[in-house]
């Protein structure tokens, strides 16, 4: 249900890397990551974990990306 607003967030927020990965088909990851429930969307920063929203809550993703972006420095 969130697939498609996700996909058009990762053509409007192309300095971001947009990842999908299938929990069932990668069970290991799953666990590894501990992702009981989806989706689940990691958030990082210059390698590190910053941030993690589990549902399919559209105003909170967006406001979550919107502070991974701001928080870059913009290059002139």
């Amino acid at each position: 249900m969130i697939a498609p607003y996700y996909c058009e967030l990762s053509e409007k927020f192309t300095s971001i890397v947009f990842l999908i990965v299938d929990v069932d088909e990668l069970s290991d990851f799953a666990a590894t990551w501990d992702i009981k429930a989806t989706p689940t969307f990691f958030f990082f920063q210059n390698g590190q974990q910053v941030d993690k929203l589990v549902g399919a809550n559209k105003p909170e993703l967006q406001k979550k990306i919107a502070a991974i972006t701001d928080s870059v420095p913009k290059w002139q």
